[in-house]
């Protein structure tokens, strides 16, 4: 957000997850998806379009997190609290229907409902790096960008998740169970 190094330095990274990232592989010997593509070429061909597909193969690596976790350098700089939210009370598991909330940085306070649980997406991490995540909870639109990294918590103040991704109609959540396990944090 335009911070300049070392004037608004103000945490060091201590750990994180590393995302594993889709790889195509050579292309897939599936004759039914030669034939498909044959003839989207040569649709192509005919319409005088440069775009050709090809099959291809991708392993579907899987992810349960997209998380990291900061030091601040002077702990006065921090506080115990959630902007618009306050303290923390809890931790729990949000279900079909839980209402949520989160403080971000671009859309402040706002609130939703957990839409669907045990969500698998695919998240466009940009320069043709796809991500599968797996067992994840979806929202309605309650978020955008810069709003990654938000604790999303239920009407009770605990703790639920860790909002990560989104468009404009959804919301993405890891479950925050699978966040303290993957960073080994404990309550």
């Amino acid at each position: 957000d335009g911070g300049r190094f070392p004037r608004d330095h103000l945490a060091d990274l201590v750990d994180f997850v590393p995302i594993k990232v889709n790889q195509p592989e050579p292309p897939s010997d599936c004759s039914t998806a030669r034939a498909v593509i044959a003839v989207l070429n040569g649709i192509c061909r005919v319409i005088s379009s440069k775009t050709r597909y090809q099959v291809v193969r991708v392993q579907a690596q899987e992810n349960l997190v997209d998380a990291a976790v900061a030091r601040p350098l002077d702990a006065a700089d921090v506080v115990d609290e959630i902007l618009q939210i306050g303290s923390i009370t809890d931790v729990a598991q949000a279900g079909l229907g839980t209402s949520v909330k989160k403080s971000g940085r671009t859309t402040e306070f706002t609130t939703g409902q957990i839409l669907q649980i045990d969500v698998t997406t695919d998240v466009d991490y940009g320069a043709g790096r796809v991500a599968r995540f797996t067992d994840q909870l979806l929202a309605g639109p309650m978020s955008q960008g810069g709003d990654s990294g938000s604790a999303v918590l239920d009407d009770e103040d605990r703790l639920v998740g860790l909002l990560f991704a989104g468009s404009d109609s959804t919301t993405v959540i890891n479950r925050i169970e699978h966040v303290f396990s993957a960073l080994g944090i404990r309550r």
